[in-house]
């Protein structure tokens, strides 16, 4: 069952309008999405348009149901019609100020993003207007209304501490905003034999390269598609990773596996200038998630696997295998031990070795079963 998102001129804005019988998972992420509102007079839910946000809504719905695009723009003699990025302005300076700090790109178009939610929340005053009770009431919006993850309030709260500090210069009226306690959850892996299914179930040729990379590398999917043919050493039997999370190089491993599908790769394909391009350029990410869901799917694997599953099985993998901590630290970029410990928290190795202390009292355990009510 299809999803669409469409234009909608309600109360005087442009709005996109969600369309279509939502499945539970569809309606929790669309509950989730900053903004989100539901229309008693159209029967659907609403958010108002930015291009940014249309982007975010689809990306994220796209992950788990397919989404169709009607987009009209209205006529201009529609009265009262305002479109939203005319309204809601994210302030030249603050996307400069970006770009001269370097941040990435995801970081700067997320930044982007929810810096924008915030401005529409505290509409019509501006970004200048903007008060410490403003950012108060927003994040309490976040979580009490919206229920986000603790991942997007720190998001939401970075995107403005940014404005705060590095654009206006010296107001610290909310810089000390408590924090949320960031989540501990253990990293979802696939075991030896379900990475087997998954890269045996994709056949496409540019496709299973990248499912190579991620897994044999242990790359970020930012660090797949920025990479280069020049990044691949043979010789060294290494990747070259350029700039990856905290703007840092390193290197990692390069299978000797995944470099002949390579070669293969770029004999057909003979990308220009990133390894991995779309129509439009550099690959993009939502593009790789999509394949390895459908890879998914076809291997009967169940569990939720994006492209960073991948590397958590890279990480567990070489670690059930015996190598050192220190040196899977180093291959996956980490700057804290703490981030590589996590792993010892799902791998397997030495469980062979261990008895559940039932199975140690079951062999003189005599249990009978009431079969009656």
């Amino acid at each position: 069952m299809n999803i669409t998102l469409s234009s909608l001129l309600h109360r005087g804005k442009m709005c996109i309008a969600i369309i279509g019988k939502l499945s539970s998972e569809v309606h929790r992420l669309v509950k989730r999405f900053p903004g989100i509102t539901y229309s008693q007079t159209h029967k659907c839910y609403y958010v108002l348009y930015s291009p940014e946000t249309l982007d975010a809504l689809h990306s994220i719905l796209a992950a788990v149901v397919k989404v169709d695009l009607r987009w009209e723009k209205p006529e201009n003699n529609v009265t009262c019609m305002k479109y939203q990025e005319d309204v809601v302005v994210v302030p030249l300076a603050y996307k400069e100020m970006l770009i001269k700090m370097r941040y990435s790109e995801a970081t700067l178009e997320n930044y982007l993003v929810q810096f924008r939610f915030f401005l529409t929340f505290i509409y019509p005053r501006t970004a200048a207007e903007a008060s410490e009770q403003d950012v108060h009431d927003y994040l309490l919006y976040l979580v009490k209304d919206r229920r986000v993850s603790l991942s997007t309030q720190n998001q939401a709260i970075n995107a403005i501490k940014f404005y705060l500090e590095h654009v206006k210069k010296g107001e610290r009226k909310v810089y000390y905003i408590e924090r949320p306690r960031k989540e501990w959850k253990l990293p979802t892996v696939l075991s030896e034999e379900e990475m087997k299914g998954l890269l045996e179930n994709t056949t496409n040729l540019k496709h299973r390269c990248m499912l190579l990379l991620l897994y044999a590398s242990g790359l970020r999917i930012s660090e797949l598609l920025s990479l280069r043919w020049k990044d691949v050493d043979r010789d060294r039997r290494i990747i070259n990773v350029r700039c990856g999370k905290g703007r840092k190089d390193r290197i990692t491993l390069l299978s000797a596996i995944a470099y002949d599908y390579l070669v293969e790769y770029i004999d057909m394909f003979a990308p220009k200038e990133w390894l991995f391009e779309g129509i439009y350029g550099r690959y993009s990410a939502r593009s790789v998630n999509n394949i390895i869901k459908k890879s998914c799917a076809k291997a009967n694997i169940n569990k939720q696997v994006s492209a960073h599953t991948l590397r958590h099985s890279f990480a567990t993998h070489l670690l059930e295998h015996g190598t050192d901590l220190r040196y899977i630290q180093t291959l996956l970029g980490h700057e804290s031990s703490r981030t590589t410990e996590r792993y010892t928290h799902v791998t397997r190795k030495g469980f062979d070795q261990l008895v559940s202390p039932l199975d140690r009292i079951g062999k003189n355990l005599n249990l009978t079963t009431n079969k009656g009510i």
